[in-house]
């Protein structure tokens, strides 16, 4: 498969994933790809985003030393267009040239970890910026506690807005005025420390981890003894060997953009590459000094966009950080006139609604938070799998299932003094709903006969999330475990009686509650054989 069907594969198609159908690829013949291609970078060149290189200047920046490392620029396709990705990873070049990607990614996983630390440091530095579920749900618990506990209630405004193009037209040169001022040297010296942690896991296992941890001379662990005692106040290093490494000097610049489909070279002149591990990062410290400069006063009265006080929304342009509203993506869930020359205005939705913001769907009127899953409408849940090849397939999907159930179980859908206990119900059961179908299609798509245990284990979740008496087995709080497995009890039953004739041994159990494994084992021939669903 890999040296045939693969290498044919390349020689016809150009193979690629999408920005809208999950892990689903798509296959485009050569010669389409290339023109597509070509039009996304005219695109780029019209809009100024990127300088062609000549012959002389891609000469002297090969020869200087040290050398100016070539990433690969690629598109990945979107709904309506092409979005670029810059590989930091993948670097180019002759081999004396492909030697120093290692030093030249170390420099670019320095900088993310100080950066990280003076966020630590200085959370005002992100403004309303919050990166991922977790900072999600910190902030807004806080925020939701602090609006019941007024009376009476504020009305509430809410306002989803989308920036046009928001790595492509940040201003470098802003950029490195709002970086630089962030790390601030020679005022400050960081020390980075980079280490191993080698942990015993479960069933025996042995489980490796490199971290980077970063300091100043003011809360520098000089020794070793004195930095694994101040790890150990901060994360859990039970049965584990911290082993220090040795630090590599050396550090590069930002890459070039190599066009992969021909040998001409592009320097990007604004806006951030997407596709480093930066990229989020450095694009939230910049809008956030645009936020802590010229919004100063939203964060006094409300929750990143959403706020005590009706303001009405105009059409925003800030030329020093490149910021412009997109008003055909921006929602609101009160009456706005438009002022934009255009016409164009935002979707407004009732007072009281469900505001779609970041996959999530808020309530506009209790604050309660439900899991969005429109993103499942316009694709296959198929395309929201992926699968290993090798002996345990079995096994693999059971701990991928696992996997993405841990993953949505998260506080923020659980947590009772957020949620009334009908909302958690109903997360909880969506949770398991979207377990069922992903596990139907699963053996499908695997295109092999294997146990039904992987259905039973999803069925006997650990439940652990945050919350009142959440989980508990036997409790005579809000929600036990037992409500638990019955919501998934109820939510296979669902998705299975859509496929009575070939899961009928599944059936019974499931409505019965008797999901055991001495059931697993005994319905090994209730799985489907391979073919169209």
């Amino acid at each position: 498969v890999d040296t045939y069907v693969v290498g044919l594969l390349r020689s016809f198609f150009y193979v690629t994933e999408t920005t809208f159908q999950k892990n689903r690829l798509l296959f485009y013949r050569q010669s389409t790809w290339r023109r597509l291609q070509s039009v996304g970078v005219r695109q780029l060149l019209e809009r100024m985003q990127l300088r062609q290189l000549s012959e002389a200047e891609v000469r002297q920046h090969q020869g200087a030393r040290p050398a100016l490392p070539t990433s690969r620029l690629r598109f990945v396709p979107k709904p309506n267009g092409l979005r670029p990705i810059v590989s930091t990873d993948c670097v180019v070049g002759t081999r004396p040239l492909r030697r120093e990607k290692k030093q030249f990614a170390l420099h670019i996983k320095t900088l993310f970890s100080v950066l990280n630390y003076e966020r630590a440091q200085r959370p005002g530095l992100l403004g309303a910026s919050v990166l991922g579920m977790d900072d999600i749900y910190r902030v807004w618990r806080a925020f939701v506690l602090r609006v019941r506990a007024q009376d009476p209630a504020p009305r509430l405004y809410f306002v989803k807005a989308d920036v046009t193009g928001a790595y492509d037209t940040i201003p470098q040169d802003r950029l490195v005025e709002v970086i630089a001022s962030i790390i601030r040297p020679p005022e400050k010296t960081y020390c980075v420390r980079r280490y191993a942690v080698v942990q015993r896991a479960a069933h025996g296992r042995v489980r490796k981890s490199f971290r980077t941890h970063v300091s100043t001379l003011s809360d520098l662990q000089p020794y070793m003894r004195q930095f694994v005692e101040h790890l150990q106040d901060r994360i859990a290093l039970r049965d584990a060997v911290v082993i220090e490494q040795v630090p590599e000097p050396g550090g590069r610049p930002w890459p070039i953009c190599l066009h992969p489909a021909s040998p001409r070279c592009y320097v990007q002149c604004r806006g951030i590459p997407q596709g480093s591990v930066l990229s989020t990062l450095l694009c939230s410290l910049c809008y956030g000094d645009m936020e802590n400069k010229l919004f100063a006063g939203v964060q006094q009265d409300g929750y990143g966009c959403l706020g005590f006080r009706e303001q009405q929304p105009r059409p925003v342009a800030n030329t020093e950080y490149g910021c412009k509203i997109n008003l055909q993506k921006t929602v609101v869930n009160f009456p706005v006139e438009s002022e934009a020359p255009s016409g164009a205005a935002p979707l407004q939705l009732p007072a009281h609604c469900l505001f779609p913001w970041c996959g999530l769907l808020l309530d506009s009127q209790t604050l309660e938070v439900f899991c969005d899953y429109s993103s499942y409408a316009q694709t296959s849940v198929r395309a929201s799998l992926t699968f290993h090849r090798g002996s345990k397939v079995g096994r693999n999907l059971r701990r991928k299932l696992l996997a993405v159930l841990r993953l949505k179980c998260h506080g923020l859908f659980l947590d009772l003094q957020v949620n009334s206990l009908q909302t958690v119900c109903v997360n909880i059961y969506k949770i398991f709903l979207l377990q069922a179908h992903r596990w139907v299609v699963g053996p499908r798509c695997q295109q092999r006969r294997r146990r039904a245990s992987s259905a039973y284990s999803v069925c006997r979740p650990p439940l652990a999330p945050p919350g009142a008496s959440l989980g508990a087995r036997g409790a005579a709080g809000p929600f036990p475990l037992e409500a638990a497995q019955w919501l998934c009890h109820q939510a296979f039953l669902v998705k299975l009686a859509c496929h009575c004739a070939t899961y009928k041994c599944l059936l019974g159990p499931l409505r019965t509650g008797r999901c055991g494994r001495r059931e697993a084992l005994s319905s090994d021939h209730c799985l489907p054989t391979p073919g169209p669903q």
